[in-house]
C-alpha cells in the first residue's frame, strides 16, 4: 500500500479514448485510493490542467496530436519537475520511453502489457522514488549551500581511485588556478610542507587501519605563490556496510593569522617573564645595597660608638656611669633603627590592621620632608574585602611610588586614593611635583617594580605627567 492514506489526484495525458477507459478500469481494480482523475488529450490541455489542479501523479502518452516523442516528456517535466511522471508508450517507442527514465521519469508502462497489479506497483514505486529523489536533491542543495557559506577549503578523497575533488576554497584561499589543479592525492600531498608530510600521512594511515571515523591535524600547506599557510584540517571517513573505508570528506581551515597571534602571545609572555625576573633580581640587589648601607653607615656606627663607651667604662671607674649611660642610649637608638628598617622589609599585618591603617602607618614612618604633605582617601569599605595578597601588592606599589616622589618629584602635596568599581580595585597616586615627559623618561627600578606587580595581577597601569605639572599614577587590578 501507499505510504500515505491520502487519495491521489491523477492526471492522465492520453489522446486515445479506449486506452484511457482501459487505464481507468485497471486503476479501479488496483483499489488504490484516488480522488480525482483528470484527462487531457493534448499537451497544451495537460499543461493547463497541471497549473489548475497540481496533481500527485502524471501518466503521459508520448505520442500526442500537438507533441511527439521525447519532446512531450521534456515539456511537461519542465512544468512538473516535482511531480512523479510515468510514461505510457507503445511497442514502437519503447526505446524512447527508456530514454525518459534517464531524463527524470519515474517509470514507464507499455500499453497492452500491464494490468491492475503492475499498475498499482508502478504507482507505488514511482511516488516513493520521487520522494527519495526529492530528498536527495534537497540534501544536495543544502550541502552546496553549506559549502558556499563556509570559508573552509572542502575536499573529497575517493580512496578507491585516489581522486580528490575541491571546492572554490582551493582557489580563493590558496590561489590555485583551476587549470593548474590536479585531482589526485599525490598533487595534494606534494603541497604539504616536507617537514609535516610524513607525520600527516602516517596519522591518516593510522586512522584508516584503526577504523576510526574522524581525523584531524595541523600542518603547513603551500599556496600557489609558494608561501606556506598554517591549516587546521579534519576529515570524516565514510565506510561500506562491511566497515571498509572508501571515502574521506574533509575541510581545511586557514589558521595562519591565529598561529601568528599565538606565537606573538608566547613571545610576549616570555618577554614579560624575563622583565619580571630581571626586576626581581634588580629589586633584590637594590634592597641588599640599601640594607648594607643602612647597617654600615648608621646602625654599625651607633653600635661601634656604644662598644667604645663600654670599653672605656671598663677602664675608667670615674666616668663609668656616664659612659654606660651613653652606651645605653646608643644601643636603644640602634634597636629603634633596626625596628624602622625591619618595617620597610617585613610585610605589615594587613589582616589585623587593614590596608588603610597600614598605609597611614607607612606614611608616618617615612622620613618625610616638612614641605611635603601626604593625604590618603580610602573610605570604600569593599577595599578590606580583598585578599591579603592583593592588599600587600597595593601596599608595596604605594610604598614604591612614595619613595619615587620623595627622591625625584620635589612635590609639596601628594594624594593617595583607593576605591572599588565593578569588581576592580582602583589606586591613584597624585603629586604636584616637577613632573616629566613620559615619552622620554626611562623606567627606573622603582617604576619597573610597580609594572611587574601590576602585570602579575593582570592589571592596568597608566602614568599621566608633563614637565612642571606633577605626576598621576593610575592602577587598576581585578578584585
Amino acid at each position: 500500500m501507499l505510504a500515505t492514506s491520502q487519495p491521489l489526484n491523477i492526471l492522465v495525458v492520453e489522446d486515445n479514448q479506449s486506452d484511457f477507459v482501459l487505464f481507468r478500469e485497471y486503476l479501479k481494480l488496483s483499489k488504490l485510493p484516488t480522488n480525482n482523475i483528470f484527462h487531457a488529450e493534448r499537451l497544451g490541455e495537460a499543461l493547463q490542467l497541471l497549473h489548475e489542479h497540481q496533481p500527485d501523479l502524471i501518466f503521459l502518452d508520448l505520442s500526442l496530436p500537438d507533441s511527439d516523442g521525447i519532446n512531450s516528456f521534456v515539456r511537461i517535466n519542465e512544468e512538473a519537475h516535482h511531480i512523479s511522471i510515468i510514461v505510457l508508450s507503445g511497442l514502437d517507442d519503447k526505446q524512447i520511453a527508456l530514454n525518459t527514465i534517464s531524463l527524470g521519469a519515474q517509470d514507464y508502462l507499455v500499453k497492452g502489457e500491464f494490468d491492475d497489479k503492475l499498475l498499482a506497483k508502478s504507482i507505488q514505486y514511482s511516488i516513493e522514488r520521487k520522494k527519495i529523489l526529492q530528498k536527495v536533491v534537497e540534501n544536495f542543495e543544502r550541502y552546496n549551500t553549506l559549502i558556499k557559506a563556509t570559508s573552509d577549503t572542502i575536499w573529497d578523497w575517493d580512496l578507491r581511485t585516489n581522486e580528490v575533488l575541491w571546492n572554490e576554497g582551493i582557489t580563493s584561499i590558496f590561489g590555485f588556478d583551476q587549470r593548474c589543479i590536479e585531482n589526485t592525492i599525490e598533487w595534494h600531498h606534494q603541497h604539504i610542507h616536507t617537514e609535516d608530510r610524513e607525520r600527516i600521512l602516517q596519522t591518516i594511515d593510522e586512522c584508516l587501519k584503526e577504523g576510526r571515523d574522524h581525523w584531524q591535524e595541523e600542518y603547513r600547506y603551500k599556496s600557489a605563490n609558494g608561501v606556506y599557510k598554517f591549516v587546521y584540517d579534519r576529515g570524516y571517513i565514510l565506510k561500506t556496510e562491511h566497515n571498509k573505508p572508501y571515502r574521506i570528506l574533509g575541510a581545511m581551515m586557514d589558521i595562519t593569522e591565529r598561529k601568528k597571534m599565538q606565537e606573538e602571545l608566547v613571545r610576549s609572555q616570555i618577554e614579560t617573564q624575563k622583565l619580571i625576573t630581571q626586576v626581581t633580581i634588580q629589586t633584590q640587589e637594590q634592597e641588599r645595597r640599601e640594607i648594607g648601607r643602612e647597617l654600615h653607615d648608621n646602625i654599625n656606627q651607633i653600635l661601634a660608638t656604644a662598644k667604645l663607651c663600654v670599653d672605656m667604662a671598663l677602664n675608667e671607674e670615674d666616668h663609668r656611669r656616664e659612659l654606660l649611660s651613653k652606651s645605653y642610649e646608643n644601643i636603644t637608638k640602634a634597636i629603634n633603627e633596626i625596628r624602622a628598617l625591619s618595617k620597610t622589609l617585613v610585610p605589615p599585618s594587613l589582616g589585623d590592621i587593614g590596608l588603610k591603617e597600614a598605609l597611614i602607618e607607612l606614611i608616618e614612618n617615612l622620613t618625610v620632608s616638612p614641605e611635603l604633605t601626604i593625604r590618603i582617601k580610602a573610605n570604600d569599605h569593599h577595599i578590606e574585602n580583598m585578599s591579603n595578597n592583593k592588599k600587600l601588592i597595593m601596599y608595596r606599589i604605594v610604598q614604591e611610588q612614595l619613595n619615587n616622589i620623595l627622591k625625584h618629584s620635589g612635590a609639596t602635596e601628594a594624594l593617595i586614593e583607593l576605591k572599588t568599581m565593578s569588581n576592580w580595585l582602583h589606586l591613584n597616586i597624585k603629586d604636584n611635583g616637577v613632573g616629566f615627559d613620559t615619552r622620554k623618561k626611562n623606567r627606573g627600578i622603582g617604576l619597573n617594580n610597580i609594572i611587574s606587580r601590576v602585570e602579575m595581577q593582570n592589571g592596568k597601569m597608566e602614568i599621566i605627567s608633563e614637565p612642571g605639572k606633577g605626576c598621576t599614577l593610575k592602577i587598576e587590578i581585578p578584585g
